[in-house]
């Protein structure tokens, strides 16, 4: 059957190493949490090293309803491979390029792309603007946690540890050189995320505050 393929490149560039932005993409935990107004219901139903099967309920922008689906993600270097299948039947391929850039800065190229039937060939307009949209609403609220979590790495932050001079009541160092970013998949999580009811979005409304700090 003759078909034809919708896509969609976006890019932007963080003021942090490419390992955060790799890191925010595997933190599941935060699909409901950060982007709330996006997602609703989130799984994880398998992970091993770098790939992850999860399910995710979500609604897209423009779209005036939410829908679920299937995500299997894994990385090829330093390209993440995503492959989508939601309730409508459509499989979405995306592609996200983590490139360094000098001064601890990284871009991030992200391609969307779904292979169709030509019928859907008028709605690429359509297409592209709702993953433009989806790709600027997640970067935005996406970008203060990943600069606040490049901010206490490099004070020394440990996950589930925290600070250690902090922790111990000791004067801040001078010397605080920290070893580099590392993203080492899976990411550690709660069991909620795992279990058969997944993790849910736990507020519909929220006052967004304390992004803003230097």
């Amino acid at each position: 059957m003759k078909t034809v393929n919708l896509s969609v490149t976006c890019q932007a560039e963080m003021d942090c190493p490419k390992e955060i932005v790799m890191w925010n993409y595997y933190d599941h935990e935060h699909l409901v949490g950060t982007h709330y107004k996006l997602y609703d219901h989130a799984r994880v139903l398998a992970q091993r090293d770098d790939w992850a099967l999860v399910y995710r309920g979500k609604k897209m922008p423009f779209l005036p309803f939410w829908s679920g689906g299937m995500a299997l993600q894994y990385m090829e270097g330093n390209v993440m491979k995503t492959f989508h299948q939601d309730q409508l039947g459509f499989l979405l391929e995306m592609e996200v390029e983590f490139e360094d850039l000098p001064d601890d800065r990284c871009r991030i190229t992200a391609t969307y792309n779904i292979i169709t039937h030509p019928i859907f060939k008028v709605f690429e307009p359509v297409f592209k603007a709702l993953f433009r949209k989806w790709f600027w609403a997640t970067w935005e609220e996406d970008a203060p946690m990943r600069l606040r979590r490049w901010k206490v790495h490099k004070l020394g932050f440990k996950d589930f540890s925290g600070i250690d001079y902090i922790n111990e009541c000791l004067p801040e160092p001078r010397d605080k050189r920290v070893p580099a970013f590392e993203f080492r998949p899976p990411i550690s999580c709660l069991k909620a995320i795992k279990s058969v009811d997944g993790e849910r979005r736990r507020f519909a409304h929220s006052t967004e505050v304390g992004y803003n700090d230097d």
